[in-house]
């Protein structure tokens, strides 16, 4: 009985698929080179396409692999052979306008580190 309510939930976000162009993220970052001090961040520039299709689910510009977890969330990862790996949540409030980003990188020396973004939906793509 519980694959059957799992396989309906897999079947239902794909039904109910949605995509957003969201942008403005500011938050806060940390990196090793920096002594994991916590500093301000953002991607003020960049505009992100965050789709949600099930297990067809993207995010854009990324090449990472991203799974759907709920009716507006995305687990994305890149995990490598050599312990390299990126692993990003993106969670989307269509009632506020807001998405929620954040990032944790490790195996890449000075770069490993976190990001917390908070940013606005700018518009829908579907």
């Amino acid at each position: 009985m519980k694959y059957i309510v799992v396989v309906w939930a897999l079947l239902s976000f794909t039904v109910q698929a949605s995509c957003f162009v969201v942008g403005d993220l500011k938050g806060f970052s940390t990196r090793q080179f920096e002594s994991f001090e916590i500093d301000k961040d953002g991607i003020s520039s960049q505009k992100f396409i965050v789709e949600f299709k099930g297990e067809e689910s993207s995010v854009s510009p990324n090449n990472m692999n991203c799974f759907q977890v709920g009716s507006s969330t995305l687990i994305c990862a890149d995990v490598g052979t050599d312990g390299k790996s990126t692993v990003e949540t993106w969670a989307v409030y269509p009632e506020k306008e807001k998405v929620v980003y954040t990032k944790s990188i490790n195996g890449f020396g000075g770069f490993n580190g976190a990001n917390m973004f908070v940013g606005n939906i700018k518009g829908r793509c579907d």
